[in-house]
């Protein structure tokens, strides 16, 4: 029951806070795309906060959460996936663009993310509350979708290429990724602005080399995701019923999963930047849902309803590649799987880690926590993959709810940020 409401609410949340960013911030990526694009890489210091995010957010999601939302929700949760990416981009430009102007400078480190724009904004008991109960939950998340639904998905891609017990998969797992985390933010980095390009180039690469050779099926596939997305029967008919839609329910649940637009985990990474103006790195934030739902998610979409063969789950995924590339294209998106995995876990190592410092400076929790980070890689190995994604879906719909409060209440920061970018006219003052 928790687990139906959370992925219903889900799409009220994304859809809802979006829509009331985009006429909040009048468009303005639209209305003015040139000089969005210009201010998008102008500035300083990109490659590792957005390598750093963009490997919390191009994991599994992209790949098997795809495949998981194909199978409960049909062809139609593509579409969904689509139209919560368009409306929800603006969320993670508002979150990334709070972090940056309410972040802290202490003793030659940045602290910064949802729990310090929740204090310093919000402000007050409510403030506190609100920044008090997201790292908690964000503790918890790290371990469960930064981890638990990661290993698995490592361990079983992994198992398909190479006879080695799930156990001893995951252990190396969690060595390696304790060795990432306790190296900090620089180390962390360090390995994602290497993993990110050369898996994704890659992904990318083979995923269009086989739309490309069977590209008179790909118009049908498209007409096929939209019918079935706007289909009255599917969706049971009325405003009500697509929001009980299971197609809407589980595109935007698992686009929200991936994307992570408003859930409050790009911030964490995106403060570190050294970019003094705000609204300039927010816009990175655009950029990231794009890459990672209209290219990443669609491309993954495209090969497994082209050679769909009614397989379910995570399966259908490399039965696509197999059928089209045989034993190497198997091979490749296995390993595709196991690197997006391992980028996202350290990353969500590293978004455990912060959420645990601004909730206690003990060394002694740190470690424990390490600890536990590294537990739970073996731990994943060895769940079924059902439950991991279960309490994925009401992590991430408990954490959005929190942060969006917050940003929902900044609307305004982010408006006069926005405007000292130049990206909006400013306002006549009374």
């Amino acid at each position: 029951m928790v687990h139906v409401f959370s992925v219903t609410v889900m799409p009220v949340l994304i859809m809802g806070g979006g829509a009331y960013f985009l006429f909040r911030l009048g468009f303005f990526f639209l209305r003015r795309p040139i000089k969005t694009l210009k201010l998008m890489f102008s500035g300083a210091s990109h490659v590792r906060e957005l390598s750093l995010s963009l490997a919390g957010t191009l994991g599994v999601g992209n790949i098997v959460g795809v495949a998981m939302a194909i199978s409960l929700g049909g062809a139609g949760a593509v579409f969904w996936m689509w139209l919560s990416a368009l409306v929800s981009a603006v969320l993670k430009y508002a979150e990334i663009t709070l972090a940056v102007k309410f972040r802290r400078f202490e003793n030659g480190k940045i602290l910064g993310g949802p729990m310090y724009y929740m204090e310093d904004g919000v402000g007050g008991r409510i403030g506190r509350a609100l920044a008090a109960v997201f790292s908690a939950l964000g503790v918890m998340l790290s371990l469960v979708m930064g981890n638990l639904v990661q290993s698995r998905a490592a361990v079983g891609a992994a198992e398909k290429i190479v006879p080695v017990p799930a156990w001893a998969i995951g252990t190396a797992l969690a060595m390696l990724c304790a060795f990432s985390v306790l190296g900090g933010y620089r180390a962390v980095s360090r390995v994602t602005s290497v993993i990110v390009p050369l898996m994704s180039g890659a992904y990318i690469l083979i995923s269009l080399w086989i739309i490309i050779t069977h590209a008179a099926s790909v118009p049908a596939v498209f007409e096929n995701i939209v019918s079935s997305a706007l289909d009255p029967a599917a969706a049971g008919g009325g405003a009500l019923g697509f929001l009980t839609s299971a197609s809407l329910r589980h595109g935007v649940a698992k686009g929200a999963y991936s994307h992570e637009a408003g859930g409050g985990t790009a911030p964490l990474s995106h403060a570190q930047t050294k970019e003094k103006v705000p609204a300039v790195e927010g816009l990175l934030g655009l950029f990231e849902v794009f890459f990672d739902t209209g290219v990443i998610c669609t491309l993954t979409a495209l090969v497994i309803l082209l050679g769909d063969d009614g397989s379910g789950g995570a399966a259908r995924i490399y039965d696509a590649f197999t059928h089209f590339c045989g034993k190497f294209g198997g091979a490749a998106v296995s390993v595709s799987i196991v690197f997006f995995a391992f980028s996202t876990m350290i990353c969500w190592g590293y978004y455990g880690k912060t959420c645990l410092d601004y909730l206690t400076k003990s060394r002694a929790a740190e470690k424990i926590y390490l600890f536990v980070y590294a537990a739970f890689a073996v731990v994943g190995a060895l769940v079924g993959e059902g439950d991991a994604w279960m309490l994925t879906d009401i992590g991430v719909c408990l954490m959005t709810s929190v942060n969006l409060i917050a940003v929902l209440r900044l609307s305004h920061t982010v408006r006069e940020e926005t405007e000292i970018a130049g990206l909006l006219p400013p306002r006549k003052r009374k």
